[in-house]
């Protein structure tokens, strides 16, 4: 059964990698935003304190998991580490989406068997970074063209 439990890694990034800066998200793509929110939807998303804080209002039908050191969080569950996460939500859906940050990224790139991502075209500046990428670990399923970004779903090998 846990195997049939997929953790997805979801996050938009420029072509140098660049996923945010302090404020949030470097530039405003509407429908690349509402396709993260419907991927989402009614699943369960781990992400970070700081991302949580930006994007965490907009995340109404989602079981939100925080990882933070804080004792709780208001209108989330706070979890103490991104395998804690993991357990957790392995017991609510059977898709489990890993929204970021930077440094949760870059544990949750080894654990993940898919990810969703939006390659932003453009260039944009800011503070935080997708970890690189093994090509060679990853086949990619689908690929989708959008005029302001391209989408691509990825599957472990």
């Amino acid at each position: 059964m846990e195997n049939s439990k997929l953790v997805i890694i979801i996050s938009a990034m420029t072509g140098n990698h660049v996923i945010g800066n302090e404020s949030g998200l470097p530039w405003s793509i509407p429908e690349e935003y509402q396709q993260y929110l419907d991927f989402v939807e009614g699943n369960t998303v781990i992400m970070g304190r700081k991302s949580y804080n930006i994007y965490g209002k907009d995340l109404k039908k989602t079981r939100v998991l925080v990882i933070t050191r804080q004792a709780s969080i208001t209108g989330a569950k706070a979890v103490p580490s991104l395998e804690a996460a993991i357990e957790e939500a392995k017991l609510h859906t059977q898709r489990i989406f890993i929204a970021g940050g930077g440094s949760i990224y870059k544990v949750a790139i080894d654990l993940a068997d898919e990810m969703y991502l939006s390659f932003i075209k453009g260039s944009f500046e800011g503070n935080t970074y997708f970890p690189l990428i093994k090509l060679e670990d990853w086949d990619i399923i689908r690929e989708e063209n959008h005029s302001r970004f391209i989408f691509k779903h990825f599957r472990r090998k």
